[in-house]
């Protein structure tokens, strides 16, 4: 063991877990108001780093990206890897990582536990969303699993901070104890071939600009199971002659050998996963239909689920209409009055028209649909975080297959509404990278806030302001929504003629 002097100055700490697991949520109660929020160099992936201080020691905690695996396959899925890895110049190698999982659904989080322990770091496990297995008729014993893992298990509740100085205290424990990474789940065959590829790397890598470097193994083991060939571009995979093929011959063995590539990761993972929670997880055998379970049956039902949805679109226009305004002729009122004020205390001339004319009614002409705005940002908001974003996204998912996307595609589109920029953003959780790109070069054509003003300029000039299907809803509101609807409509057509016109020609995605 290590003494306190031995430990670094700043112990950093690197979070990862499946998304909807609360590591957002558990990064925010560690680190509070000490935290800030850039991006990784080179990629679009969103990179949160904050402070936290315990017992006289001082933690960074680095929030990695949600992913259900460390298989990467683009350049925003191999932040992760390299982060964990200690291979990023912008992060220092975490001292312990600490495995957020589900307790929930134990049996998937687990999977990228045990890709998380290849990577030989310290590592701590905190099981989260406990109350909600507890509902499902889970029982988890936590000090078996620790036992079984050979690694610390601390039960918390991240949306009550409970549990949360347990878990400091087993992370600064993390770092002063040695780790033994548990053995490979994979068969002998595989980890043999893993081992001669190893092998071959280092006797015939050229050497690079930064000087010699040994790969990781975990990353020779993704390039055997990479049959997409994304890692086959690496630098470290041209500088050794010959590799590819090698590769190709090992995957040929494995399929003789009974582990193909790369079914053989999941047989192995999973196989694992169920030895480890065999006796340690345990059911009631009846599943107790929740609230949120009878929600989810009518949200995500191919026909009223559709029906709710275009009913949340009507109500959200309809309010951008009804519910801004008092507050819109408000503002009018506050800008009249001071083009008055002002254009009282000057003399008639040039600059008196430049400020009141120009500038306060100018100003006044832009800040007055702000409380629209204003709106629909509040009911995106709402939306993401009652979890319906995740709903809408199952729903559509059919319908977006039509133009090649994935559902993943709806939320990167439906955050254009409110402004392009973060809509392309937020494409970096689609994996493919025809889809995510086909989905930023649509993203623009949806009805952003920026046009809401010209959209209600000209429905206040031409459409009535009377109601419509006895009174319930505005005309003026309809066509709002219409408006967005056209907007949508010529995405889809966008989307089409993108896939089939240009270099991101492509087989449409079937559902």
């Amino acid at each position: 063991m290590t003494t306190a002097s031995t430990l670094p100055q700043t112990i950093t700490v690197a979070l990862l877990g499946n998304p909807n697991t609360g590591k957002s949520t558990l990064f925010n109660a560690l680190s509070g108001v000490h935290q800030r929020v850039g991006n990784y160099p080179g990629v679009t992936v969103e990179k949160k780093v904050g402070r936290l201080r315990h017992e006289g020691h001082d933690f960074q905690l680095v929030d990695l990206p949600g992913t259900y695996s460390l298989a990467p396959r683009s350049p925003d899925e191999m932040v992760t890897v390299d982060v964990l890895l200690g291979r990023r110049g912008d992060v220092p190698p975490p001292d312990v990582v600490l495995c957020i999982v589900d307790a929930s659904n134990l049996q998937r989080n687990l999977y990228l536990v045990s890709q998380a322990l290849e990577m030989g770091r310290p590592t701590v496990l905190a099981l989260n969303m406990g109350d909600v297995a507890r509902e499902r008729g889970i029982t988890i014993d936590a000090a078996a699993l620790s036992q079984r893992l050979g690694l610390p298990v601390v039960e918390i509740q991240a949306n009550r901070k409970r549990g949360l100085a347990e878990l400091k205290h087993e992370l600064l424990l993390a770092v002063e104890q040695k780790f033994q990474p548990p053995e490979s789940p994979f068969p002998e065959a595989f980890r043999d071939e893993v081992q001669r590829l190893s092998e071959h790397i280092n006797s015939t890598s050229s050497p690079s600009a930064d000087g010699p470097a040994e790969t990781p193994r975990y990353l020779v083991e993704r390039l055997l199971l990479d049959t997409g060939g994304y890692l086959e571009h690496s630098p470290w995979v041209t500088r050794s002659p010959g590799l590819l093929a090698e590769v190709k011959s090992a995957r040929e063995r494995l399929t003789v050998a009974g582990a193909p590539v790369p079914a053989v990761e999941a047989m192995s993972r999973y196989g694992w996963v169920s030895q480890v929670l065999d006796g340690v997880v345990t059911s009631s055998g009846e599943r107790r239909v929740t609230l949120s379970d009878r929600i989810d049956r009518v949200l995500t039902h191919r026909l009223w689920g559709s029906v709710v949805f275009c009913l949340l679109m009507v109500v959200i226009f309809q309010a951008i209409f009804s519910g801004a305004t008092g507050a819109m002729d408000a503002i009018e009122w506050i800008v009249e009055q001071c083009g008055e004020w002002v254009g009282g205390r000057m003399a008639e001339g040039t600059l008196r028209s430049l400020i009141v004319e120009g500038v306060i009614g100018g100003v006044g002409g832009v800040i007055v649909f702000l409380p629209q705005i204003l709106i629909l940002f509040f009911f995106i908001a709402v939306l993401e975080d009652c979890g319906y974003m995740a709903r809408a996204a199952y729903l559509m998912d059919r319908l977006m297959s039509r133009v090649g996307l994935s559902g993943k595609s709806f939320i990167p589109l439906l955050s254009s509404f409110a402004c392009a920029i973060p809509g392309i953003m937020s494409t970096r959780v689609i994996e493919n990278r025809r889809d995510r790109l086909v989905t930023i070069l649509i993203a623009p054509l949806m009805s952003c806030s920026a046009r809401l003003p010209v959209y209600t300029l000209l429905i206040g000039a031409f459409i009535p302001a009377r109601s419509v299907l006895g009174g319930w809803l505005g005309l003026q509101g309809l066509t709002m929504f219409g408006a967005y609807f056209v907007g949508i409509f010529r995405g889809d057509r966008g989307g089409v003629g993108v896939e089939k016109k240009t270099v991101l020609k492509g087989k449409r995605r079937r559902s």
